[in-house]
């Protein structure tokens, strides 16, 4: 059986090659809505990353054609997919519903120490999460394990994506309300500082 999850192709650039990459559920094409680099950002949901593990044949590819390009590979954790949801589910990976053009992702990279781990897994699958669904214009969320990594972008051990509409209420009251006493404790406990970024939904196919 194989392991889903996702490749993120990060780039300053732009390529409209698709990469021969087997199992490719979903490619999510992003580009940055935030002022940080990298710019580019093209998420392939894969039925299985397993091939990309063996071999960085295909990155060596892909970067001697685009020398500022950085692959990360991350594993499937779990997602939720309507508003309230209580408890996270472990399929589907693929959306259900692919993002509208024009909507946003958010993708927050977290490091928690080694020996928090369990506590950070809590956090989000019992608050925070659940939290994030009721900030307006919320529409799915997945949650990520970093893998390996090809490149110079920095990486996180474990990544949140979340889905919102192009009107959302992302900085207003519910959103805020999800710094909790516990929220607080996870951030003290983190090894290294969280990588947020903030994308705008190019194209799906």
């Amino acid at each position: 059986m194989g392991i889903p999850g996702v490749l993120m192709r990060l780039s300053e650039g732009t390529s409209s090659t698709v990469l021969p990459l087997p199992g490719i559920a979903a490619i999510y094409t992003l580009r940055a809505d935030d002022n940080e680099k990298p710019i580019a950002n093209t998420v392939y949901f894969l039925n299985d990353i397993s091939p990309l593990l063996s071999s960085r044949d295909q990155y060596d590819a892909d970067s001697d054609k685009h020398s500022d390009v950085s692959w990360i590979i991350c594993s499937f954790i779990n997602g939720r997919d309507a508003p309230g949801d209580e408890e996270p589910q472990i399929e589907p990976h693929k959306l259900p519903v692919p993002a509208a053009q024009g909507s946003v992702l958010v993708v927050n990279g977290s490091t928690p120490q080694s020996d928090k781990e369990a506590d950070y897994h809590a956090w989000y699958d019992q608050e925070h999460g659940g939290k994030l669904t009721r900030v307006p214009g919320w529409t799915a969320a997945r949650r990520y394990a970093l893998v390996k990594s090809y490149g110079p972008s920095q990486t996180a051990s474990f990544y949140g994506f979340n889905f919102y509409k192009e009107e959302n209420g992302l900085g207003g009251p519910e959103w805020q309300a999800g710094v909790t006493d516990w929220t607080l404790r996870i951030r003290s406990n983190a090894a290294k500082p969280n990588i947020r970024r903030v994308w705008e939904i190019v194209a799906t196919q």
